[in-house]
């Protein structure tokens, strides 16, 4: 019998997402920003003004969270039950990255913050939750029965003998794709100026829709023409706030201890969307992005471009090493389109083969008409003429 409080987190208030963001982000109000009635303040690092940048983020937050029901029985406790127990898991996990997982959720949960230990079952799942409000990514513990999530992924393992530095470097490995890292080559530079979405979505016929999970941000579903788009710009604004002052070869652990994503990984989630997929000074690709944050439940804060507060001079043009596969797999598919409505599927397979196809047999089919056509003109003609000759119209006197 499950005798715990339902949904322990089913409201929360704005000053408990503040006090999220203060252990996300080491958020810490300045001294004429103390409030959460503050308005009209102009500084950066004005807390009422992230909140309201970050509603999307929030609202995730709000949505997975107010979900939580906790599986116990009579004398036992979930992991979770405010939210300043999230924060406070949240808060362990930034100060020990470097430690196996098994020996970490032993630690957590040994703490004399909890009169006796939750379940099992309950300990894990906390940490999913919280390693996914961190970095927007789900995980699963080892041996845990996975779960379909969105779009019908799975959660990904955190063993319980890697780190938390380990896991992230495993589920987000840099891979160099010269044809778009390359700078200096006219190749690289066609290739970025033709992935805008507006081009993408004319010549291949994709279409984009939001993801809330990074691991799944540029994957191109192949038989749908859907690209997934993780769209949390404000989240991933944080994150960089959080290193932008950072030695240039930081470590994932060190990145982790700040409550921070891989600086290369968050600047290329955001530079794709800003600046490749819908680049703000295009204003085709502004308006598509504009309707998608109307429509398609895209964050607000995609069309809000910054720089100085999140990016340091050197960054302005840079190379992408965790997604330049996936822009690379975009590029192959505005080039060479697959089939996917019954009339291409009939044809050739690549996108030049298929039109010149298509070409031919529209000509053909159009040579045919004609030639048809014509022949039922001469046929036509031709029983004009026989029947004019069988009978001739007199015109003779009488």
């Amino acid at each position: 019998m499950f005798t715990a409080t339902p949904f322990p987190l089913g409201k929360v208030t704005e000053g408990q997402l503040q006090l999220l963001g203060e252990g996300l982000w080491c958020w810490s109000a300045e001294k004429d920003c103390n409030t959460l009635n503050c308005s009209g303040c102009e500084e950066e690092g004005c807390i009422p003004r992230r909140l309201k940048r970050l509603s999307c983020f929030f609202g995730h937050y709000k949505q997975i969270t107010s979900s939580y029901e906790p599986q116990v029985i009579a004398g036992e406790h979930g992991a979770f039950r405010s939210h300043d127990d999230v924060v406070w898991v949240i808060k362990q996990l930034k100060s020990q990255p470097d430690i196996p997982r098994g020996e970490l959720v032993t630690q957590i949960f040994a703490s004399t913050r909890f009169s006796k230990p939750p379940p099992s079952s309950e300990q894990q799942l906390a940490i999913n939750l919280a390693v996914h409000i961190m970095f927007m990514v789900n995980c699963s513990a080892q041996r845990q029965r996975f779960g379909l999530l969105e779009h019908g992924m799975q959660k990904v393992e955190w063993r319980d003998d890697f780190t938390l530095a380990q896991f992230i470097g495993d589920i987000f490995q840099m891979t160099d794709h010269p044809s778009i890292n390359d700078t200096d080559t006219v190749i690289s530079q066609t290739m970025r100026t033709s992935l805008m979405a507006r081009k993408l979505k004319k010549v291949a016929g994709l279409k984009f829709r939001a993801t809330d999970d990074l691991r799944n941000h540029l994957k191109l579903d192949e038989k749908t023409g859907m690209v997934d788009v993780f769209h949390h710009t404000a989240f991933l604004k944080e994150h960089l706030r959080l290193t932008k002052n950072a030695p240039a070869d930081i470590s994932i652990t060190e990145c982790l201890r700040r409550g921070a994503l891989p600086r290369q990984l968050a600047l290329e989630a955001l530079d794709s969307i800003q600046k490749i997929l819908f680049p703000l000074s295009d204003t085709k690709s502004y308006s598509l992005l504009r309707s998608l944050t109307s429509t398609a439940s895209f964050d607000p804060d995609c069309l809000r471009f910054e720089s100085t507060s999140v990016r340091n001079p050197h960054e302005k043009d840079i190379q992408y090493l965790y997604f330049g596969s996936r822009l690379a797999d975009l590029y192959e598919e505005l080039e060479n389109p697959r089939p996917r409505s019954w009339v291409e599927k009939f044809l050739e397979r690549k996108s030049r083969a298929r039109h010149v196809m298509m070409t031919t047999v529209i000509g053909v089919a159009v040579a045919i008409f004609l030639g048809v056509a014509s022949l039922g003109v001469g046929a036509y003609q031709a029983w004009v003429g026989y029947q004019q000759w069988r009978h001739p119209i007199s015109t003779g006197s009488k």
